[in-house]
């Protein structure tokens, strides 16, 4: 596939999705058919990772801070958002890929997130916590030692359907794999303990093939430890795949629409001074509970 339409297509699809109507009784005989179709008014694009930056933040400034000694040329996404759980703080992220060439081609069609050219290891994505001072300057608190690489694990979560770009699983029967992008910050209040928040972001896959597709979701949840931001937390949310079916008369296809997804509740049980944390299916009885190892310094399937 094209790489233009390779990182066009989860956007035009997702934003078609959510731009329709509930009420829509439109009937399209093809996925191309769809933006054609669509009749709404104009909204403003969403902006996830808040490239629309905060005063006194730009992007050479988060490129210094978060990607030190990177070609600022390879350059293709910077945010910063404030972080409604701690007052005068914000988070911050930037997105660098393989190469300036790379990120000349990315920045003539962007969309919003950070995504690789085929399985998403071709490019690196950084994290920050800054905090405002007296004189009203951002200065970096906390940030990822090096470009996030840590995958989820698909293993935990029986009601999530696996992406098949992940494959069949590692050598201990884990079925793991990174994001094929990043797509925004969730700065829901996550208290890990006392006074002590983490913060969110989503990543995603998508596939793509002949009448269909799928999307999934993963939540990442990144945790101040002195000057370092970790990972504690990678797990499977959700997933939303349409296959396509038999052909009608009229020119129409069925589809098979199957979904599944998650939600995450801090519980009131402590393991080594930190919360346990629960995923709950939405509408189900599924339930996959995590507990901190002092050791892995993260959260850990029980």
């Amino acid at each position: 596939m094209n790489i233009f339409l390779r990182r066009l297509l989860p956007c035009l699809v997702a934003c078609s999705l959510h731009a329709m109507p509930a009420s829509a009784d439109t009937t399209v005989r093809s996925l191309g058919e769809v933006r054609s179709a669509i009749k709404t008014a104009d909204a403003p694009a969403p902006d996830g990772f808040g490239q629309q930056l905060p005063g006194g933040f730009t992007k050479d400034f988060l490129a210094l801070q978060l990607a030190p000694g990177r070609d600022p040329k390879r350059l293709v996404l910077a945010g910063a958002k404030p972080w409604p759980q701690r007052p005068g703080m914000y988070v911050g992220v930037v997105c660098l890929t393989a190469s300036p060439g790379h990120a000349a081609i990315a920045l003539r069609y962007p969309v919003g997130d950070c995504a690789g050219f085929d399985d998403g290891t071709d490019n690196e994505i950084w994290f920050g916590v800054f905090e405002r001072g007296a004189d009203n300057v951002p200065r970096l608190m906390a940030r990822t030692d090096v470009p996030v690489a840590v995958p989820t694990d698909w293993s935990t979560a029986g009601n999530i359907d696996v992406p098949p770009t992940i494959g069949s699983g590692d050598d201990k029967g884990a079925v793991v794999g990174l994001p094929q992008n990043w797509q925004r910050f969730d700065l829901a209040p996550y208290l890990l303990r006392d006074g002590d928040y983490a913060f969110g972001v989503r990543a995603g896959w998508f596939e793509s093939y002949a009448g269909g597709g799928a999307s999934f979701e993963a939540l990442y949840l990144f945790h101040i430890d002195g000057k370092s931001l970790r990972v504690v937390f990678a797990q499977p949310m959700m997933f939303d795949q349409t296959i396509a079916g038999e052909w009608h008369k009229d020119g129409t296809r069925s589809h098979d629409v199957s979904s599944s997804s998650n939600s995450l509740v801090v519980l009131s049980g402590v393991t080594d001074g930190f919360h346990d944390l629960q995923l709950r299916e939405k509408g189900g009885k599924s339930r996959q509970t995590f507990q901190w190892s002092k050791e892995m310094k993260s959260y850990q399937p029980q």
